[in-house]
């Protein structure tokens, strides 16, 4: 039950009379006492002047816990670039540990008023364009929340394809719900997504989020979620002088989900009304950044944020090690991420989710 639309028209009414780690946490049980969690933080390095550092390993990373250092397991490098600037053309990068591939999900919060849903369409505009200039190694998927969380398209390069789940996502179509082709090696979401959840536990978009993220979780790279959207509000929580004095209960939950997935989430706001209240950007900014995404709070268009989010991951390290935890204990574990160059700076999570 979506109150955001009601709370909006009231509150835009007065003003016009007036004139929040990347880290996945996955655990191996040993004994009775003891479980063993394999964590995997996504790291953007780059130099003073922005350009982003390839060729680096193991040695040059040091993560601790709690002023623990941490052995690193093993560290991987995605791109989409050819090495066409200077810093990386110089490095000595061994070839096999790259890697090309990028997950997107372009996520459409449908808000119940007509007005506002004529902003998606802009929306949809600037996610066309997004897709139309995707890279080789690109897979885009288009999903969405009205009653429940929807997939009006898995993982796919092709742009066809994506261009009709987008027009589905904004005519709240039903989406689809048979996955690809077991043959097929493209990741799918509908392939691991619990269906029943998603069917019948997705009445709040925190919810399908949720369920979104364990459904991406099995993909072992960090995948951007940009999330369309007018604000969340949930019906537990009061409003008081267009604030939201509480937190929804179902927020812990999808922020959870969505670390332990290595999910960032990049909201943009589809409300282009500068004044806009407090509550419409509370929960997006707050879901930015606690899963180390980006808040774009007022856009006139679409295509300025989502070239961002294209840039932002135009290069990323996959850092893997392991960490014991107590079993039955659960909690939020910072994570110090740096790297051994003072002159490079390092962009991480900062910390994961452990335990149920």
């Amino acid at each position: 039950m979506k109150r955001i639309s009601t709370i909006l028209l009231a509150l835009l009414a007065g003003a016009a009379g007036m004139a929040q780690p990347q880290a996945q946490p996955q655990s191996q049980t040993f004994g009775e006492k003891i479980d063993v969690n394999v964590v995997l933080l996504d790291a953007i390095v780059t130099d003073s002047r922005g350009r982003q550092i390839l060729g680096l390993g193991p040695q040059d990373f040091v993560v601790t816990e709690n002023g623990v250092p941490q052995d690193i397991q093993s560290v991987d490098y995605f791109t989409n670039r050819r090495m066409v600037d200077a810093p990386e053309s110089k490095a000595a990068v061994k070839v096999e540990r790259m890697r090309d591939d990028r997950y997107f999900v372009l996520f459409f919060d449908k808000p119940n008023d007509g007005a506002l849903l004529s902003r998606l369409v802009h929306a949809r505009a600037g996610a066309l364009d997004f897709v139309n200039n995707m890279k080789p190694g690109d897979l885009v998927a288009v999903a969405g929340h009205d009653v429940r969380l929807k997939v009006y398209s898995d993982f796919t390069n092709d742009k066809k394809q994506l261009a009709r789940a987008l027009d589905d996502a904004i005519a709240f179509g039903r989406g689809v719900t048979e996955p690809p082709p077991a043959t097929s090696a493209t990741p799918s979401i509908l392939r691991t997504v619990n269906r029943d959840r998603m069917i019948g536990h997705t009445g709040t978009t925190y919810e399908g989020l949720e369920v979104l993220a364990d459904a991406l979780r099995p993909i072992k790279a960090r995948k951007d979620v940009v999330l369309f959207s007018a604000g969340i509000l949930t019906p537990d929580q009061v409003v008081k002088n267009g604030v939201a004095v509480n937190r929804s209960r179902f927020y812990d939950r999808a922020v959870y989900a969505l670390n332990t997935a290595d999910v960032s989430l990049y909201p943009a706001n589809v409300v282009d009304t500068p004044n806009l209240a407090p509550v419409f950007h509370q929960a997006l900014e707050s879901l930015a950044l606690d899963t180390n995404g980006e808040y774009f709070r007022f856009n006139t268009t679409f295509t300025g944020a989502l070239h961002r989010v294209e840039q932002t991951t135009n290069g990323y390290y996959l850092i893997s090690y392991t960490t014991k935890k107590p079993r039955g204990t659960s909690g939020f574990q910072k994570v110090r991420l740096s790297v051994r160059n003072p002159d490079f700076k390092v962009r991480a999570r900062e910390g994961y989710s452990y335990g149920s």
